[in-house]
């Protein structure tokens, strides 16, 4: 289970929260879409949101009218059900990797950020804005640029958390070392079975950021792998179920995507059962 936080119902849905940094109660489970066409970025975001998601996690990485989509189903869910926009937990995301600077990254950080919340249809106020990538140059300076403004819609309380992405252990002290910065509530990183002598989790959680593991299936492999599947029949579960609790069990958190409901109320269905010590033994060894 996860050791590093605070548990909480949803009062919505069954998916447990863990408590950040700075006392949000961010959802331990993520939908994100893909890069798909318009209309299946809206059918499959409804479809996690029916099935029990309640973070939906929107990166500018698959277009503008991907997340306009996104956007749509959200606002159409709330209007539609007498779920609260409270109950939800939305995230958008800027791509300023190719800034170079502490003023260019600032700059182009802050615009790309401000359009998050027209693309997305959240006007008010976003539950996470994170950092799809480091800038790729420029060092330090670049990322603490990128860094200020998030720190500064943060500080406005226009986004109640901010967090990065593909963010090594020294980039994450450069940004938290930054005039002013926040610390980071969260990293993603690509983090699944197979990945048992990984030291992220603790390396982050020691800086108190909480890893949030993208690609937690390997690519999609990992559902049918022999390990996950044979521990998952002696749960009575998939492969797949197996394959995301661990990630759960090594106090991660999970961003998944599928545009299938049935595989969506699979992987909300993981919070029942518990890896013993032989199961975990089996895939951290993987």
């Amino acid at each position: 289970m996860l050791a590093y936080g605070v548990l909480a119902m949803s009062a919505f849905a069954v998916v447990p929260s863990v408590k950040l940094n700075n006392g949000v109660e961010m959802p331990v489970l993520a939908f994100g879409a893909n890069v798909w066409d318009d209309q299946t970025c809206k059918d499959a975001t409804t479809a996690a949101l029916q099935s029990g998601f309640t973070f939906i996690w929107s990166s500018a990485l698959i277009g503008s009218t991907c997340q306009q989509a996104q956007g749509d189903s959200i606002s159409d869910y709330l209007n539609n059900t007498k779920v609260s926009r409270s109950d939800l937990f939305i995230a958008g995301t800027v791509n300023s990797a190719s800034c170079n600077g502490k003023t260019e990254c600032y700059t182009q950080t802050k615009d790309e950020a401000e359009q998050q919340y027209d693309i997305l249809g959240q006007k008010n106020y976003l539950d996470m804005l994170m950092l799809d990538y480091p800038a790729s140059s420029g060092g330090c300076d670049s990322l603490q640029g990128q860094w200020q403004a998030f720190s500064e819609l943060y500080a406005a309380k226009r986004v109640r958390s901010i967090a990065v992405s593909n963010f090594a252990v020294d980039q994450l002290k450069c940004v938290m070392n930054g005039t002013g910065a926040v610390t980071p509530a969260s990293n993603q990183l690509q983090y699944s079975v197979g990945h048992g002598s990984d030291t992220a989790v603790a390396d982050d959680l020691a800086l108190g950021v909480v890893l949030q593991a993208y690609s937690p299936l390997n690519g999609g492999g990992l559902p049918t792998d022999p390990d996950c599947v044979a521990i998952g029949n002696k749960h009575n579960k998939t492969g797949a179920q197996v394959a995301l609790k661990w990630i759960i069990q090594r106090n991660a958190t999970i961003c998944t995507e599928s545009t299938d409901k049935e595989y969506l109320g699979e992987d909300v269905d993981i919070f029942d059962f518990t890896l013993d010590a032989a199961d975990m033994a089996t895939l951290n060894a993987k």
